[in-house]
């Protein structure tokens, strides 16, 4: 579990520039969150927590790693394509190595490894998510059709 932590802190809590619309936009990794996962799949989610505030969820061979991400600006809902796509290129290799070491050692059904400086609502959003999985509740909200 210790070599997770380290991962995290060593290969996902960064700040990253990206260009969005022309305008340099800084996004700082304030959370990670590990999770074992029925599928064995791949997937992503991009989640809006505040106007800066979000949460890229990737899914691949077992689990789902949770990134929480603050922007320096609020960013337009035309710009999250592209977002995520630089987002995952960019940290992609760090998430692999993550989910290399979690194969070979972790045994929990879900940790966070970050928590740093996360405001109240990212914290809330975490925590909540941390308990439905290690109580193997569904993470996912059903919403009903209008």
């Amino acid at each position: 579990m210790i070599n997770l932590y380290a991962i995290a802190q060593r290969d996902l809590a960064k700040d990253l520039l990206f260009e969005i619309d022309d305008e340099v936009v800084t996004f700082s990794v304030k959370g990670v969150m590990i999770a074992k996962t029925n599928s064995k799949g791949y997937n992503f989610s991009f989640i809006e927590i505040t106007d800066n505030e979000f949460v890229l969820a990737v899914q691949m061979k077992g689990y789902v790693i949770y990134l929480g991400l603050e922007s320096d600006e609020v960013i337009d809902e035309d710009a999250y394509p592209e977002l995520v796509r630089a987002l995952i290129n960019h940290l992609l290799p760090g998430l692999h190595t993550l989910i290399r070491e979690a194969e070979k050692s972790y045994n929990g059904k879900a940790d966070l490894l970050l928590d740093d400086n996360m405001s109240p609502e990212m914290k809330e959003f975490f925590y909540e998510l941390l308990l439905k999985h290690k109580r193997g509740l569904t993470t996912h909200e059903q919403v009903d059709i209008a």
